[in-house]
């Protein structure tokens, strides 16, 4: 498995889970318990949540898998602790979703009374149900076919929010200074904390909304996709913490400074469009557009996280096998993602907004709660090899963290009561449920688990000549031979990878071992097409990015040539070959050579090789070269001659290219074509030959071509099999000397 997600990446995904919609939607509702003192709840829950984030970081680095406090509940604490902490994680990031749908109503809504339109005179509330409906089904709907957001995409609609929310910020506060000025702003603020409100209430409020701040929980599931995960994660896990606490302020004291908390307090669920709104519509239109875009990204990262625990409960048996099992198509937990949004649809439909973010807090609250219990437990036991970030003052965070979760989640029931009426409701059938469970043991892989690096090429294996062919479809037996060929040829070594690319909907792990072992026994059956005196070696990878995989994976090999496969697809727009392959070719390190197998012909008589830049040629006349000796094949040098200029050159190269071939006894035939058109020329000859063969220099940083523009309109327009060789800036050389030992290659001058 590849892990995918930088720093960046894995911290956006934190921050966009936790603005939300809850920097949009509570504001309001807070204000209208607390006041001005909503600066105080934000402020304290910042505190509050860094005591249980601390054993998150250094539990989620040194375990970087899916599964979270649910993992380490299940490991540390007894049976059903384990279990229900599992349990409460599902609900929690379900009825986030629900709460997350509502806030995109709330948004839709908002555009609505902009336009000022009327729907068949529906009232808002329920045009709010009704939207909140449609973003559930569309967003399940977009994860069964597993297309969901990926994490740069999803990095890149989050810093859009946080742009928005800085822009209005900072609009907010310069017109609150120019327009009211300090008196009226200081009478905002009056009173700080509403009259027969206490502290007691600021508690509980922090206890309301600690559900704007548990999007850590979102980092650690995503951990076996996070690179150096032990860096990472801590880094992403307390930066997201304090930009949200930061932005939470932020928006708060926009709010505060422009309008009364009486105003704010009326305006509720609204009052965040309000205060945009009414200061400048076009600011109210772009803090709409920042809730969809903030609903949507919360929405998917959550159906995604929400699924994928219910998926790691079935799989391991806490839950029925059933949501455990994986589309034989689309790959994804398709049974897990259908109940879940079942409960999402009735927790949104059924229940008003208050009742839902309680219901969320005080699940997420138990489940810190369990997880600082569990961090007790896991955290002595840990090896430096395992430690990816420490725990200060150690178990004084975890205890804090223990007692002041717990604490708030009490006081929510002195509130909003019936939020603990639902949980209690859900536990209650948690322990039923319980009691039938049968966990798979997994003690050995989280806490006695030896975790071995990747072993290293030694300096001997770097030495040899090493060929890379990822293959995508395991029935292009022709383009394993070509591999194989030119492996047998350079004495080298050949590496077969079959990449399982993974929709973002579904977890790394949802890939079964039974599918990648039933992919490695169709590679070996493959890799037998390869000649018999090479030394092949298959690999199957699993990842999100196929492109990055391949780059990673030629990186890790040594590989002086990679070998892809193309359909020949002709493409409109700026792509080449297609998305993957024109990033591989752009940004490989070694020599490149792209194949087109569609429609080459059991024997191969008749190889065009277009005579270039002589470096160039001379590398890919080194890859027809094994190709004729194979078939007995006779290579057409095509030199093409477009200015007077370029005779003696061109004559040149053309004998040095001759020679390399005679010197391994493969005929050539040399042609000489003056014309202004080297696509038409090259593309008239091409209709004679078996396959075609070509080559080019790495671009320049600014060119947008793959190839040179002349060479990409061939590859385009060719009706024939195709060999194209993009040489690397830089590598490790073949040999330029005959008489060395293994080195020798043949044909070389």
């Amino acid at each position: 498995m590849r892990r995918d997600l930088g720093f960046l990446d894995v911290a956006m995904i934190g921050i966009g889970a936790m603005i939300g919609s809850s920097i949009f939607v509570l504001i309001g509702v807070i204000t209208q318990e607390v006041g001005a003192a909503i600066l105080i709840v934000f402020a304290l829950n910042g505190i509050v949540t860094v005591f249980t984030a601390t054993s998150y970081a250094e539990l989620g680095s040194s375990f970087p898998e899916a599964g979270g406090g649910y993992l380490w509940a299940k490991k540390a604490l007894p049976h059903p602790a384990g279990f229900i902490s599992g349990w409460l994680s599902w609900f929690g990031h379900t009825v986030a979703c629900s709460f997350y749908s509502l806030g995109f109503g709330y948004a839709l809504v908002a555009i609505i009374h902009y336009m000022n339109l009327d729907v068949f005179g529906i009232s808002s509330d329920i045009l709010v149900k009704v939207f909140a409906a449609i973003a559930i089904i569309s967003f399940l709907a977009i994860n069964y076919i597993g297309v969901g957001a990926t994490g740069k995409t999803g990095s890149s609609i989050t810093m859009i929010q946080i742009l928005i929310i800085v822009f209005f910020v900072t609009f907010a506060l310069i017109y609150a200074l120019n327009v009211h000025g300090s008196g009226v702003i200081t009478s905002n603020f009056k009173p700080f904390l509403p009259e027969g409100k206490g502290i007691s209430t600021v508690f509980m409020m922090m206890a309301f909304s600690i559900l704007a701040f548990e999007g850590y929980e979102i980092i650690v599931q995503c951990g076996e996709e996070v690179k150096n995960p032990k860096k990472n994660i801590p880094k992403a896990i307390f930066a997201s913490v304090g930009v949200a606490v930061l932005l939470y302020l932020l928006v708060a004291l926009a709010c505060l400074t422009n309008f009364s908390i009486a105003d704010i307090s009326y305006e509720g669920e609204n009052a965040v469009f309000f205060t945009a709104h009414s200061i400048m519509p076009l600011l109210g239109a772009m803090i709409i557009v920042g809730a969809l875009l903030s609903a949507m990204a919360a929405l998917n990262a959550t159906v995604f996280s929400s699924s994928r625990v219910s998926f790691a409960m079935g799989r391991d048996g806490s839950l029925p096998s059933v949501f455990g099992r994986i589309h034989r198509v689309r790959r994804i937990p398709h049974n897990a993602i259908l109940i879940t949004g079942i409960i999402m649809f009735v927790m949104a439909i059924f229940f008003p907004l208050t009742t839902i973010v309680a219901s969320t807090s005080v699940v997420f609250l138990l489940l810190f709660t369990f997880a600082n219990l569990a961090s007790i437990r896991l955290i002595p036991r840990l090896t430096e090899m395992d430690v990816g970030f420490r725990t200060p003052l150690f178990p004084l965070f975890p205890v804090i963290g223990v007692v002041s979760k717990l604490s708030l989640a009490i006081s929510i029931f002195w509130i909003f009561p019936e939020a603990w009426y639902v949980t209690a409701v859900w536990l209650a059938i948690g322990l039923g449920v319980s009691m039938f469970a049968k966990p798979t043991e997994e003690v050995e892989s989280i806490v006695g688990q030896k975790r071995v690096p990747q072993k290293p090429l030694t300096k001997e294996e770097i030495a040899r000549y090493r060929v890379f062919l990822a293959l995508e479809n395991l029935g292009n037996l022709r383009l394993v031979e070509m591999a194989g060929l030119f492996s047998r040829y350079f004495n080298g070594d050949l590496t077969i990878n079959k990449i399982v690319e993974v929709p973002r909907a579904m977890p790394l792990d949802a890939i079964s071992k039974e599918y990648v072992d039933e992919l490695a026994m169709g590679l070996r059956k493959t890799m037998k097409v390869a000649p018999s005196t090479i030394n092949v070696r298959p690999v199957v990878s699993v990842s999100y990015d196929v492109a990055g995989a391949i780059l990673d994976q030629t990186k890790h090999e040594a590989a002086n040539l990679l070998v892809l496969g193309w359909k020949g697809t002709r493409r409109r727009g700026r792509t080449i070959l297609g998305r993957n392959l024109d990033r591989v070719v752009r940004e490989a390190s070694c020599d490149v050579a792209i194949i087109k197998t569609q429609r080459l012909k059991k024997s191969i008589e008749n190889i065009l090789l277009v005579s270039g830049g002589y470096f160039e040629t001379r590398k890919a006349l080194l890859l027809a070269l094994p190709i004729a000796k194979e078939y007995g094949a006779k290579i057409e040098l095509l030199t093409v001659i477009t200015d007077d200029k370029q005779v003696e050159l061109a004559h040149g190269n053309a004998d040095r290219l001759s020679k390399m071939a005679d010197n391994v006894k493969v005929p050539t035939e040399v042609k000489y074509v003056y014309s202004k058109s080297l696509v038409n020329t090259v593309l008239d000859h091409a209709k004679q030959c078996d396959i075609l063969v070509m080559a080019s220099g790495p671009q320049g940083a600014i060119e947008r071509t793959l190839f040179g523009e002349v060479y990409d309109r061939i590859i385009r327009s060719a009706d024939v099999p195709v060999l194209v060789l993009k040489t690397a800036r830089t590598q490790k050389e073949l040999p330029l000397a005959m008489g060395e030992p293994r080195d020798a290659v043949p044909g070389l001058d």
